[in-house]
């Protein structure tokens, strides 16, 4: 019995040393950098806090902590994340430092007096991209108008000078005229639906119209104004012609959506390529 304990003791030490060595700074960022590789974002920041912990002046430690973060969307941690970056004024110092919490916000959706600080710092064509992000970002598209009215003859390398072409072509977008498809279905039923591509729509909402109208003609012209079918099919016919006039509205606004839509997923794709 006594020679067990004495071999356990023995052991304590070992034992201390293993852990404190599994508990290592390298160990535990290796742990930490596969747990962020392997995309579980939750455990990876848990990892990063322990030795940011252990060692705050850790400036790559810093910067990976913050990108686990914006990779697990905790929008939350943003300004714990500024105030990490910023301290003793390294978000200045360090070009990624900046460029992490610019990511952050985009990805965030969450521009404050901070976004625009850290853009007066970039270089122009980084400036140019982060501007342009913030604004198909925030959906304002009143302001990509008078950005790329302001930037005629920019020019920016792979892979900026893609949102830029995006852009421009967003901004050229010849949108179809809801008044003008309300114009085209009152004269001739269908028509402001097949204006906004609705095909199949614009026959439906003609052959709604057309023959109840009919049906409603033939009626009247048996029986005269005394004729219920003919006051029922004249009934239908109206409300279809009716609904076909602001079907041929909201078309052309759906059509004009989607446009918009499909330009600002393009737009997105591009902007999140970049982190």
């Amino acid at each position: 019995m006594t020679r067990l304990i004495s071999v356990l003791l023995s052991l304590c030490p070992l034992l201390v040393f293993a852990q404190e060595d599994l508990m290592s700074y390298d160990n535990t960022l290796k742990f930490a950098r596969y747990l962020k590789a392997s995309q579980q974002y939750e455990f990876a920041s848990q990892e990063y806090e322990r030795i940011h912990y252990l060692r705050p002046q850790d400036t790559a430690v810093i910067k990976e902590l913050v990108q686990t973060y914006r990779l697990g969307h905790k929008c939350h941690k943003m300004d714990k994340s500024y105030k990490m970056l910023a301290e003793n004024n390294r978000i200045f110092e360090h070009p990624g430092f900046s460029g992490e919490y610019l990511k952050f916000s985009l990805a965030c959706n969450d521009f404050s007096d901070k976004y625009n600080l850290l853009l007066s710092q970039l270089p122009d064509h980084d400036k140019s991209f982060y501007e342009l992000s913030k604004l198909w970002i925030s959906k304002d598209y009143n302001g990509l108008q008078l950005w790329t009215t302001q930037h005629k003859d920019i020019n920016l390398s792979y892979p900026y000078d893609e949102l830029v072409t995006v852009t421009k072509d967003f901004t050229h977008i010849k949108y179809k005229s809801p008044g003008l498809a309300v114009l085209m279905s009152a004269v001739l039923p269908g028509s402001g639906k097949a204006y906004a591509n609705r095909w199949g729509d614009a026959l439906m909402s003609f052959l709604f119209v057309a023959t109840n109208a009919y049906a409603s003609y033939r009626a009247f012209s048996k029986k005269g104004v005394q004729s219920a079918n003919g006051w029922i099919f004249g009934g239908l016919a109206v409300s279809f012609y009716t609904a076909n006039i602001w079907g041929s509205h909201r078309a052309v606004k759906k059509y004009n959506q989607k446009l918009r839509i499909q330009y600002q997923k393009n737009a997105e794709t591009i902007i999140y390529s970049t982190f």
